[in-house]
């Protein structure tokens, strides 16, 4: 779409096929769309762009395209004449078409074969294209390149009106202009409504902070990447494809042949979004931009390097201009020396194209990038020197192949990294992963840590957000650029009883499979359940008989029975402190113990087991269980604690202790974590991919509570900060849709329902047919007060 829209418009704007052709391909293939391929919403916006602009010039500038091959643009570029081939020259005072026929004529217009352009009473076809076209930009739910988009179609449309002001009929084309772009937007409420009520519900509402509103600024000395792309390396992690805009030397080249060479007026416009793109790229490097933190609605975007898409833009069509002033120069015959550049451009090209499509992997690419730059920069002066002395069809043959493989190559390195994608027999398979939740029937939220970008197969194992979704799998994770701030501001404050009151019944963490000590402890860390090392950490028990420890180490074949991996200290309320030392092969042990290499050289014993889970690890990956250990300590008197030490011995990282149970004399297991305010969770599957932990703390998505234990606070509830599970009375979801969720329950005293949805404004509730009102809880939940009996509660999802 946006190559076609870009040749549509190249051709509106007077080009010849092949500077039309150009820039299709430039702007389609290169810079602002390439970097963003893997921008879906972005593309699907900035595709439309050409589009909306070949509608703006057949409304306010109807005499100003060409339909002819060789037309050249004619009435309303009077400063550009024509070759006897029908390419454009220079000369300033003559005016003719290919054929002979007279300029086009200031009150009706013609095309160079004699044909009328469209009289004002034919314009209405293209007011409805551009409502159309408008309004299908905007259902494509990119909201800043919509804006973006829209802002440049105004500037071109601004600059026609005024180029032709004198004009007949040239207010009735604005009319119709401005009224087919309130009509777009008219067609898009249905998305526009919905984003504006959640853009000021949202973390956006207001504006942005300094910092976040100029993330992405593009730095001025990265213009230097407009010629070499990869100066600063790879472009992941070393740099961001917000900041790339390459669209090849070619391009570039051209650009300046048609402002050096060109005086039409066509022209300005879009060297004008090129400079204006580029300044408002660069951001909080620009003096001026934070002015427009007080603009309403350009305040609510971030990310200023996307101004590079008019940067782009403007690009492609001097580029195509360029092209048909370089065609103009061209010769009836070839010369030898004309004929000798083109084979080193050939040459040259076939060297590019060689490295490109052989290079090792994308290290060896970017290394090639470091003086490919200078390679195409020697092929582009070439082309330049033999434009005089090649006929037109060899000229253009060569300027094609060196952009096509100028940007094959730029595309290579991004395709190996940013736009890189699964094999598809990969992403059709299923991961592993939803073997171990599809076991579960009930509904229940995933949360997966977000702290890195992980690999594609890894995020994939993981459901990496928002992956989840694309296998029906419910997760408490947002990447969304809108999100209620409520839910924001929950999530800000995530600790292990939020994560219950979120239904997330399992932890993920994706891997980072390197064995160094500080991989390893990302990989297998849960903040929510672990009871962080060396720290004092005060506890309240009392008459304990009993101590139990669940633990496991890694990487750690090779030591012997009675390799001191860890020691527990528990301090009694009278300062007096217990060693529980972990011992390797009789406290503890290798946790992938039986996988065929680790048993095959392990050298300590298996002590017994407390938890068994599906794992797959080693290399190459294969399955096996994975195990925690069961040491135990009896006390010979009851004695109360009140503090809790972990020394590591091995490394943190490869000695884990997933619970302490402190067992009264009443027979009641305390759990340690759940004394210093953490969790219960248990690994219930690992792998290369993903680590999977199983809350056991986890809430149901639909509960009750005593109307007594909750406090009201203004139009909300809170929750009370202590264990809920003790308070709980049991509901039944009967029904649950994204749209309709039904519950049945029966409480004996007044009571407060608890759904553990997203309270937003649409939902509405009845009371056994009644209409009852919704309480946020939280902030975030939904609630319903409820009277003493059974009751049938239902929430349905119904916008005005």
């Amino acid at each position: 779409l946006a190559g076609l829209g870009m040749y549509w418009l190249g051709r509106t704007l007077g080009m010849t096929a092949i500077g039309a052709l150009l820039g299709g391909v430039v702007y389609a293939l290169g810079g602002f769309n390439l970097a963003h391929l893997t921008h879906i919403s972005i593309l699907s916006v900035s595709a439309w762009l050409p589009w909306l602009l070949v509608c703006t010039y057949r409304l306010l500038a109807p005499k100003a395209h060409g339909h002819s091959q060789r037309s050249a643009p004619t009435g309303d570029i009077p400063s550009v004449g024509v070759t006897p081939r029908g390419y454009p020259h220079d000369d300033e005072d003559v005016i003719v078409t290919p054929r002979g026929y007279p300029r086009v004529d200031e009150a009706v217009g013609v095309t160079p074969r004699g044909y009328p352009h469209d009289p004002p009473h034919r314009r209405w076809p293209w007011a409805v294209a551009l409502a159309l076209l408008v309004a299908l930009q905007f259902l494509a739910g990119h909201a800043q390149i919509s804006l973006l988009a829209l802002l440049a179609v105004g500037l071109v449309g601004v600059i026609l009106v005024l180029q032709r002001r004198g004009d007949r009929g040239t207010w009735r084309g604005l009319a119709l202009w401005a009224a087919a772009l309130a009509l777009g937007a008219v067609l898009a409420l249905p998305q526009l409504l919905p984003s504006a009520q959640l853009s000021a519900l949202s973390q956006r509402a207001g504006g942005l902070e300094g910092g976040f509103f100029t993330s992405y600024s593009f730095h001025p000395l990265l213009t230097a990447t407009f010629a070499s792309p990869y100066l600063l390396g790879r472009p992941h992690p070393e740099g961001a494809i917000e900041l790339m805009g390459y669209v090849g030397l070619l391009p570039l080249a051209l650009a300046s042949v048609a402002l050096w060479r060109t005086q039409a007026r066509a022209v300005w416009p879009y060297a004008a979004l090129v400079v204006l793109g580029l300044l408002m790229a660069l951001g909080r490097y620009n003096p001026l931009y934070g002015l427009l933190s007080h603009v309403p609605v350009l305040n609510l975007f971030r990310v200023p390097a996307r101004y590079l898409l008019w940067t782009s833009l403007g690009l492609a069509v001097l580029a195509g201009h360029g092209m048909d002033r370089l065609l103009a120069r061209a010769s009836d015959r070839h010369e030898r020396l004309g004929v000798g550049l083109a084979a080193g451009i050939v040459l040259a090209m076939g060297v590019i194209l060689l490295l490109a499509a052989t290079a090792a992997d994308v290290n060896a690419l970017v290394a090639h990038w470091r003086w490919l730059p200078l390679l195409l920069a020697a092929a582009v002066a070439a082309l330049l020197l033999a434009a005089r002395r090649l006929t037109p069809t060899t000229l253009t043959a060569l300027a094609m192949l060196l952009l096509a493989v100028d940007l094959y190559a730029y595309a290579a390195v991004l395709d190996g990294t940013y736009n890189q994608t699964l094999p598809l027999d990969q992403l059709q398979e299923p991961p592993r992963a939803l073997a171990i939740l599809g076991a579960d029937e009930g509904l229940y939220r995933t949360y997966t840590k977000p702290d890195i970008l992980p690999a594609l197969s890894v995020q994939r194992e993981s459901l990496y957000p928002n992956i989840a979704l694309a296998y029906g799998v419910s997760s408490a994770n947002v990447y969304l650029p809108l999100v209620p701030q409520s839910y924001t501001t929950y999530l800000e404050g995530l600790d292990a009883q939020r994560l219950n009151r979120l239904n997330v019944r399992y932890y993920m963490i994706p891997q980072l499979l390197p064995v160094d000590e500080a991989s390893e402890l990302y990989d297998v860390l849960n903040p929510y359940a672990a009871i962080p090392y060396d720290i004092e950490h005060e506890i309240a028990a009392r008459d304990i008989v009993d101590i139990e420890i669940e633990s496991y180490v890694s990487h750690a074949a090779a030591l012997p029975d009675g390799e001191l991996a860890a020691v527990v200290y528990l301090r009694t309320c009278d300062g007096e402190a217990h060693e529980l030392p972990l011992h390797v092969g009789r406290d503890t042990a290798e946790w992938a113990y039986v996988r065929s290499d680790v048993a095959a050289n392990v050298a300590h014993s298996r002590p017994r087991l407390a938890t068994t889970f599906a794992a797959r690890s080693g290399w190459p990956p294969e399955d096996h269980p994975g195990h925690t250990y069961l040491a135990t300590w009896a006390l010979v008197e009851p004695a109360e604690y009140c503090g809790l030490r972990i020394e590591p011995i091995l490394p943190v990282a490869f000695v884990r202790i997933e619970r302490i149970r402190l067992v009264t004399t009443a027979g009641d297991a305390l759990l340690a974590s759940h004394l210093i305010g953490l969790g219960d969770h248990s690994i219930i599957y690992r792998s290369e991919d993903v680590v999977i932990y199983e809350n056991h703390d986890v809430l149901p998505r639909a509960y009750a509570l005593p109307l007594s234990a909750v406090d009201r606070e203004g139009d909300g509830v809170l929750l009370p900060e202590g264990a809920l599970d003790a308070l709980l009375i049991p509901a039944q979801i009967t029904t649950y849709t994204d749209r309709d969720v039904e519950i049945e329950l029966r409480v004996e005293v007044d009571a407060l329902l608890v759904l553990a949805d997203l309270d937003y404004p649409g939902w509405r509730a009845t009371v056994n047919g009644d209409p009852a009102e919704i309480l946020p809880v939280d902030g975030v939940f939904r609630g319903v007060i409820l009277p003493p009996g059974a009751h049938r509660v239902r929430m349905t999802y119904a916008p005005w």
